[in-house]
Formats: C-alpha cells, structure tokens, sequence
C-alpha cells in the first residue's frame, strides 16, 4: 500500500504537459478521482476529433435558431404576415426552447446526454421537414415550435457533453472554441438561403395550385437536413465517461476512458494506469469508490428520502444569500442581452430588406433605420388606399413587392456573420488575460451603445457597420456569461442556476421580438432605446459580480 500511495503522489505531480508513456506494473494507480483518471486518458486525437463533431452540432443549432430570418421576408406573401405576425413567428419557437430545455435535462440526466442530443437533432429535423409543408399560419408555427423544442436539447447539451471529456486544464479553451462554429453556423445560413430562396428551380409550386410549395418551404426542409447529418457523426463517439460514472456504470467509464488514452496514445488498453475511480456523490464530493471489477466495497447508495433532502437542500442553498442575488444579477443580464441580441439577429434580414426597399424608392435619400420602416409603412398603406382595397390593408412591408429579396440582403448578412468570426477566435485566447468579470462589463456596455446607434444612423451602410459592430461583440458575450456563472456559484448549485438563466434569456428574447414585431413600423424607436439600456445596465450591474465564490481545484 506504501509503494502505491508513493506513486499515486508522484503521479499527480508529474507536470501537466509531460507526454504519457506505457507505464510500468509498479506505477498503476488503485485509486483516483475522476479527473485524475481523466487526464491519465490523455489529451490529443480524440479531444480533436470530438470537437469537430460537437462544433458541427453546434454550427446545425446556429442555422437552425436563426432559418427564421429569411422566412420572415420570404413567406411574408404566402401567409399574409404583417411586422406583428413576424414576432409571433420569430417567437414560437423560443417558447419551445422555454418548454424543451427542461424536457431535454431531465431526458439527458435519465437516458445519457449523447442519446438526448441525438433525440433532440431528430426532433428538429423532423419538425423543419413537416413545418416546410404546412400551408396555414398556424400550423407552421406550430411545427416551428417543435423546432425550438428539439434544437435546445442538442444547444444546452453539447457544452456538457464535450466538457465531459476534457480535463480541468484544457476544458475553458475548448469550449470556447466550440463559439467558432456557432459562428460558422451564422455564416452558411444567408448562402443556403441565397443559393434556395432566389432560385427558380426550387419553386415546386403549379400556378394557382392549391398546395404551394415555394423556395421558402424548400429552404426550411434544407436547412433539417445536417440535423440528420451531424446524427451520424456522433454515433460513433461514445457517451459521457462522467455520466456513466454517476449512473453507476462504472465499467463502462473505465472503459470509454481506455478508448480514449488508445487514441491519444497509440498504446494499449492494459497501458492504462487507472484501475479504480473515486466517484462523486449527489452533492458533487468525491466520495465513493468505484471499479471496473465491481470487488471493491463501495457505500451503500442513498435512499430516495436521502436524495430528496438533498435536491431540496441545494435549492434553499441557490435561494437564500448570497446566491438568491446573485441569481436574480444572472437571470436580469441574460435576460437582457437575449431581449436586444436574439431579436436583431432575426430581424436583421428583414431590417435589411427594408432598406433596399426604401433605396428603391428614394435614391440618394438619407435616412436612419426607423425613418425607412415609418415611411414604407406609410407608403404601403397609401398605396392600398388608393387602390380602394380597404379589407386587406396590413402594414407589411412586401405588400407591393414581389417577394423576391434583394441580393444584398444576403450579402448584408454575410457580412455581418463573417464579422463574428474574429471576436469568436480571439473570446478564448484572451479571456483569461482580460478577466471574465471585466471582459463581460466592456461587450455589454460596448454592445449598448452600438444598439442606441442604430438611431443615428442615417444610410444603409451606415446601418451595416454597426450592425457588423453590435453581432460581433454580443455574439460570444451569453459564453462569458456562462464562464461566469459556473465560477460564481458553487458546484452544488452551479447547474440550476445555469438552467434558470438560460431560460430567463429566453424568456427575454420572446419579449424582445414580441415588442419588436408590434412596434418597428411606426415606434421602433422605442425598442431600440430599450435594447441600448438593458444592455448598459446589464454591464454596470456586472461591476459587483464577485470574482468566485468556489474553492480552486487542483489542476491535474
């Protein structure tokens, strides 16, 4: 036992980037915690491989969370949709996100989280199909809310799933490089619709045919297919070694850690030095004692009183001091930020179109964002007057327009993913340099003020800086915020206040394009000044956020 507990020591202080190397009889570890055996599985291939396939999914929920943009514009002619029908649209599938996050934990805590992410893939897949062939209103936004329930699922698990496998030394900046493909996401979704919406060919409708099934519809059911796809890149990976191990699958941890120290290393199974784990208990502590050989005593598990003393222990935990405050500071910035960022970002297409519009009309005229959606308003409503066709007068702007959006709109967007790129490749070199605390302070306050400039704006191009400005810095700014919560609040309580934060945010960005649809033609005034400050005060509000409230873990 001395010979063991002497190379258990001088494991643990072998520097971090030392290469592993076959270990010898005498340097097996009988006992470890989690990480250690974690990091004992190497870091390399694997980690690289599975980032790609998780960027991948990840890049699927960007398109899939923003295919709303260009349906906005597009099928305004096929539903008769005016600006406050949009925000309903644009809407829907948010609340599904409120309903499915909950939904999918429990599914992931229950089943496994690659199974969940996979289940809610195919949701989302099959919701994007059937919702592409729905001809009423309300059936599509029924479909599409199907849509937001299953694409939250793969969103809110991937980041676990992924983290799962990394050591604590390598976990941040991995997962921050995840940001990049939602970022990549971004950007493929204005060249699909480009390369669908605009063409001819893709409009399969007969004329006046009752079923209609125009390039919108096939640009919705296109943008379900990598859901199907990134399905079949997962399932050669295997599940969480972390979850197993709480499920109380010990061997099959064990087993999926050797699989990742032969990748890493191009050993053997037997190479692999751990043979035991120390498992976590409910509330987080390294407590029993797990192996592959199940001949170990281990403790008796918890009944389920045990259990449901300690959910509710944790739970009065996160709502009492100081942690109820800090939750309350949370929910209020998320809530915010998804209020101004999740509502521009599906409104920007359309914010666009209605320049090209107003450029049409009004060569050489300047004018700023509200001025455009106030006097094609006007015009469009004159416009029908004038006909005599007083029962379908709507406010929407494609009324006298043919439905085709101008090639710039998708240049526009482009630009403006493309802008994001950068800010996601540098978010993870230089969080730990700046602080999270003060990287989230400046982009909010940064990003505020972008918004209120969206009133000052007064040509198009004008409108595309700062558009490129404000998605560039808020696009990451919801992951610092995620860095931060899983510092400032205790690993007990660290996972519901992530899930009560996410769903505030949603909550806010549902508000967002509900205010936004009812007010952009005539008072959009009033909702940009409201995206400019909650942003700023989320920002200032950050100040007091506390650096950490957790105690540092060795980094093995």
């Amino acid at each position: 036992m001395a010979e063991n507990g002497g190379t258990k020591q001088k494991l643990h202080d072998a520097p971090i980037d030392t290469p592993l190397r076959p270990p010898d009889t005498t340097e097996r570890l009988q006992r470890a915690p989690f990480e250690t055996a974690l990091y004992h599985a190497g870091y390399g291939s694997f980690q690289w491989l599975l980032l790609c396939t998780c960027g991948a999914v990840y890049a699927v929920c960007a398109l899939s969370t923003t295919t709303l943009s260009f349906v906005l514009p597009a099928a305004a002619c096929d539903f008769h949709l005016e600006s406050s029908d949009k925000g309903r649209l644009t809407a829907t599938p948010l609340i599904g996100m409120c309903v499915g996050s909950y939904f999918w934990g429990n599914l992931a805590d229950a089943r496994g989280r690659k199974k969940a992410i996979m289940g809610a893939l195919l949701v989302d897949a099959a919701a994007a199909f059937i919702s592409s062939l729905m001809q009423s209103f309300p059936a599509f936004l029924a479909f599409r809310f199907f849509s937001g329930f299953g694409i939250i699922g793969a969103t809110g698990l991937v980041f676990p799933y992924f983290g799962d496998f990394l050591s604590l030394r390598h976990r941040d900046v991995m997962l921050c490089r995840l940001e990049v493909f939602w970022t990549i996401g971004t950007i493929f979704l204005p060249g699909i619709a480009w390369l669908i919406i605009r063409d001819p060919f893709y409009n399969w409708t007969a004329p006046e045919a009752a079923f209609q099934y125009t390039s919108w519809r096939v640009f919705v059911a296109a943008c379900g297919i990598p859901s199907l796809l990134v399905v079949l890149l997962l399932i050669p990976f295997p599940e969480s070694p972390r979850y197993l191990l709480h499920a109380h699958k010990p061997e099959e941890a064990l087993k999926v850690l050797r699989r990742i120290f032969v990748v890493n290393t191009k050993l053997t199974e037997k190479d692999f030095p751990v043979e035991t784990m120390i498992g976590a208990d409910e509330d987080g502590d390294e407590e029993e004692i797990v192996a592959a050989d199940n001949n170990n005593e281990t403790k008796p598990p918890r009944t389920f009183k045990q259990r449901l003393q300690a959910f509710w222990d944790r739970k009065k935990m996160l709502v009492s001091p100081p942690y109820i405050g800090l939750l309350v500071l949370c929910c209020f910035v998320d809530f915010g930020l998804m209020f101004s960022y999740y509502t521009l970002m599906m409104w920007f297409p359309d914010l666009f179109e209605r320049f090209s519009q107003f450029t049409a009309y009004y060569k050489d005229v300047p004018a700023g964002v509200c001025e455009v959606s106030a006097n094609l308003t006007q015009r469009a409503t004159m416009s029908l007057l004038n006909e005599s066709l007083l029962t379908t007068v709507r406010t929407s702007l494609e009324v006298d327009q043919s439905c085709v959006l101008d090639d710039k709109v998708y240049i526009h967007t482009l630009i403006v993913a493309l802008s994001c790129l950068p800010t996601a490749l540098s978010v993870g070199l230089s969080i730990n340099i700046v602080g999270k605390k003060l990287m989230l302070v400046m982009m909010l306050t940064i990003s505020g003020c972008a918004a209120l400039g969206l009133n000052l704006v007064y040509s198009s191009f004008q409108n595309l800086i700062l558009s490129c400005i404000f998605e560039a810095i808020v696009s990451c700014t919801e992951a610092v915020l995620f860095c931060v919560i899983c510092e400032i609040f205790p690993t007990k309580v660290a996972a519901t206040a992530m899930a009560v934060t996410v769903m505030c945010g949603r909550i806010g960005a549902i508000v967002g394009n509900v205010i936004f649809g009812a007010l952009v033609d005539e008072h959009c005034v009033v909702p940009i000044y409201m995206f400019g400050t909650l942003l700023i005060t989320s920002g200032l509000l950050c100040i007091i956020l506390p650096k950490s409230t957790r105690p540092e873990r060795p980094q093995i």
